[in-house]
């Protein structure tokens, strides 16, 4: 494409204006930044999601569009879908006018399947390709997590594995109160089960298709939020015919963060540090520790840099990163937030 490249936003908040720098610093100046705005101000935020002197628009050189109705007069060729989960779907669905384009949706694909079979038709119809963000993906650790158990020879049978979220609410995103951010509000698709649905992913992608054998969501917290902040959920994955029991814990009002991953195996155990950036191999008489680079918005970049890579190839986006995979974990987060 000798052209630049036409990228719409719809939604500008912390992730929004991520992906927004890091498409700045990958294009350089081989883009044009597009905004579906009508009246709400969107603050500027740096990497930390710290409020910051400057105006948006101007600091990326934005247009406006105020009427998606119009929105195939731009000649756009990408659309960034990073509002809040509850308006994924019908975003998607009101980019009428659109064909042959590429949608990055931010995680999760949506907080509803209502209208799940039309978004299908929409793809479809309009030949458009879609990848869901799981940055989660991308840590260093995890890649490094993956080789091992595919490779096989380091550990032998996985028994057993448990993922652990816990961060307090509070400390979630500093330029806002946690009462008013998505994540806290029931009508924006909050609650600790879509929001950190990255444990649900990396589960999947891990060990394959699951069935949820028992869970309970509830609202332990004095917090005072109309979601859940707490979940627990136990699953058996099937992956090469061989079973594995899950088991799920997030919460949102633990004051010290923790995030990771622990697999028991026949031969030893291995425990990820997904906040920390370190991974230990666990056996009898043996420890062995790989260490990372400590940069969280790496993940982000690479994760642009191979949607990126699908659209400049105009290569068909595989299942793994498409809506089919993203449909997978959030039938199964829905099914444990109905019980809430």
């Amino acid at each position: 494409m000798k052209r630049n490249v036409n990228i719409l936003f719809l939604g500008l908040g912390s992730i929004g204006q991520r992906h927004l720098r890091n498409l700045k610093k990958l294009l350089s100046n081989k883009v044009n930044f597009y905004a579906y705005r009508r009246t709400r101000h969107v603050p500027l935020l740096d990497n930390k999601g710290n409020k910051i002197k400057g105006e948006i628009e101007k600091k990326f050189n934005i247009s406006i569009i105020s009427d998606l109705n119009f929105v195939d007069e731009f000649n756009i060729d990408i659309v960034f879908i990073t509002n809040p989960s509850s308006h994924h779907i019908n975003s998607v669905l009101r980019l009428k006018n659109l064909k042959n384009i590429y949608i990055f949706i931010e995680k999760p694909l949506d907080s509803s399947l209502k209208n799940y079979n039309q978004f299908l038709k929409h793809l479809r119809k309009n030949k458009i390709n879609v990848f869901v963000g799981y940055n989660m993906r991308f840590h260093p650790g995890y890649i490094k997590l993956k080789n091992i158990l595919r490779n096989g020879k380091v550990v032998r049978n996985v028994r057993y594995a448990i993922y652990k979220f816990s961060e307090n609410l509070k400390d979630y995103h500093n330029y806002e109160n946690y009462k008013t951010s998505y994540a806290a509000r029931r009508e924006l698709g909050g609650g600790v089960c879509l929001t950190s649905i990255h444990e649900i992913d990396m589960m999947l992608d891990l060990f394959g298709n699951a069935k949820l054998l028992r869970s309970h969501c509830d609202n332990l917290s004095s917090l005072k939020l109309n979601v859940e902040d707490f979940s627990l959920s136990f699953y058996k994955n099937f992956l090469f015919k061989k079973k594995v029991i899950s088991l799920i814990i997030l919460d949102f009002f633990q004051i010290n963060k923790e995030r990771y991953i622990k697999i028991i195996c026949d031969n030893g155990e291995i425990f990820l540090d997904l906040n920390n950036y370190f991974l230990k191999i666990i056996k009898k008489n043996k420890i062995k520790t790989y260490k990372f680079i400590k940069n969280k918005n790496l993940m982000y970049i690479n994760e642009i840099k191979l949607f990126l890579n699908f659209f400049k190839k105009r290569k068909k986006i595989p299942d793994q990163y498409n809506e089919k995979n993203a449909f997978k974990s959030l039938q199964l987060a829905l099914e444990i937030k109905k019980k809430f």
